[in-house]
């Protein structure tokens, strides 16, 4: 098979469906369009379908209502809603081509299945030469039939992460994309300058962000007291932020924390559970009477609250308890088991969090990646407002070459333990409903990490075999393996 006898054939270049071409186009070409040694620079055809023809080897990528050819070869009930079907044949107009289809009915699951095509389908298509698999190789290989019709398990996957660590917001979010994730939560002491181009640009690959700010919360809740704090002062600086910093961004919500990041389940007297609890319905309450449609996601730590869920039980229903600290591994920042009765008591407190609200939308984090230095003087808060993810390429390689060592541990500890969050994944999925949410809360700029991959594809199909997940992860050109 000649590598460059192929082209690539679409039915829109807009939007997602764009974004679906130009990763199609950076991954094949990546193989197919220098030759080694040789200066010479070829292109890769891009062909709209009304005008192309089948006599090429041929990608044909689009929604499954636009793309006669995907009509003729894939049924409409093959593609659920929100999936994606990526299928590699022979073309039967010439049984010498071979002609791959990836299409869906949504354009954020069309982008998917082009993901699913260069990343989890050129390993398995790579020539075989006795041990050797030769990924550069693939497009003058045999091309084996292929068929994967995909959907989510979890419909919300998104990222928590403080957004002054983004080195690169653009580099962030296309990995965000490549590992299907669609909601992303950022953490800021204030706004940053250029939230409109985050915003924008997330919504080009269909992400969702969501911007999070303190309400009530320090650091650890370290020196809180509520005798001596004016719960209304705190209502009316929150209210006033939200206005001031957020409202005009066109965001897709507000995450906040206030005061439960403690391991006692008291402030003197005065119950965690109940106080916040009691503030955190005052505060939304005011500011969903002015912004009815506003999605709230109030960032609970269990630890401080796990023995008096029936006050945590009356928080509005409008809004979304995103719960972490709720036990060992994958909710604690070392993805390790010790203690497999531990892990079976985590998964009980799992289930009550699941049943603790007849109505309100409730969503958990999983840890185990990397961290901010919480240690002493070496964390910095933000000093004001401020351009985000835009660093020098110097200050990007000095992190990643810092932070690898440390990638280097939590990647063994998900080379071992990683099946446990396998576990809770799917037991969530299986006990909860569709409208919970999982996500992962870390630091993750510097590339796609393989915790994060691996995290990231349990999200989207936790109902097949783990084997399954961690082999089609673990292959991937794509993903940081240190």
């Amino acid at each position: 098979m000649e590598k460059r006898n192929w082209r690539i054939v679409y039915s829109s270049y807009e939007g997602m469906e764009k974004k679906a071409v130009e990763l199609l186009y950076k991954e094949m070409g990546a193989l197919t369009l220098r030759n080694s040694g040789v200066y010479t620079i070829y292109v890769l055809p891009c062909v709209q379908e009304k005008v192309a023809a089948l006599d090429q080897n041929a990608v044909v990528v689009g929604l499954y209502h636009e793309s006669a050819i995907i009509q003729k070869y894939i049924q409409e009930d093959e593609i659920a809603a929100d999936g994606d079907v990526v299928k590699v044949m022979n073309n039967p107009e010439n049984e010498e081509l071979k002609l791959v289809l990836i299409t869906a009915k949504e354009p954020c699951a069309l982008f998917y299945g082009a993901r699913d095509f260069v990343d989890d389908y050129f390993p398995i298509a790579a020539p075989r030469h006795g041990a050797l698999k030769l990924v550069h190789e693939i497009f003058e290989g045999n091309f084996p039939d292929y068929y994967n019709a995909s959907a989510p398990a979890v419909k919300t996957r998104c990222v928590f992460t403080c957004g002054h660590p983004i080195n690169d917001y653009r580099d962030y979010i296309e990995n965000m994309a490549r590992l299907k994730l669609n909601q992303l939560i950022i953490w800021n002491d204030y706004a940053p300058l250029n939230a409109k181009d985050i915003i924008s640009y997330a919504h080009e690959f269909g992400i969702q962000v969501i911007w999070g700010y303190a309400w009530g919360w320090q650091r650890h809740c370290a020196g809180i007291d509520l005798n001596e704090m004016n719960l209304e002062l705190l209502a009316e600086k929150i209210l006033n932020t939200y206005e001031e910093q957020y409202a005009d961004l066109g965001g897709d919500g507000i995450y906040f924390q206030s005061f439960t990041e403690l391991n006692a389940d008291k402030f003197g007297d005065k119950l965690v559970a109940e106080v916040v609890t009691d503030f955190v319905n005052d505060v939304a309450g005011r500011l969903l009477e002015k912004h009815p449609n506003l999605l709230l996601q109030f960032g609970l730590h269990a630890t401080s609250v796990k023995d008096h869920l029936p006050f945590i039980a009356k928080v509005d229903p409008r809004v979304e308890i995103m719960w972490e600290d709720c036990g060992t591994f994958p909710y604690g920042y070392h993805p390790i088991i010790e203690d497999e009765e531990k892990y079976r008591q985590t998964m009980a407190f799992t289930d009550e969090i699941l049943t603790l609200r007849e109505e309100g939308r409730v969503s958990m984090l999983f840890k185990g990646f990397m961290t901010l230095d919480w240690h002493g003087d070496r964390f910095a808060h933000q000093a004001g407002p401020y351009v985000m993810g835009l660093s020098s390429p110097q200050l990007v390689k000095q992190d990643i070459e810092l932070l690898k060592p440390i990638w280097r541990q939590l990647q063994s500890g998900w080379l071992q333990y990683g099946r446990y969050a396998y576990e809770m994944a799917k037991h969530i999925y299986e006990h909860g409903n569709k409208e919970t949410a999982l996500g992962l809360a870390g630091q993750f700029a510097g590339g796609i990490w393989l915790p994060e991959a691996l995290c990231a594809q349990i999200l989207w199909e936790c109902d097949r075999p783990y084997e399954e997940i961690f082999n089609k992860v673990t292959r991937r050109k794509s993903i940081e393996i240190v």
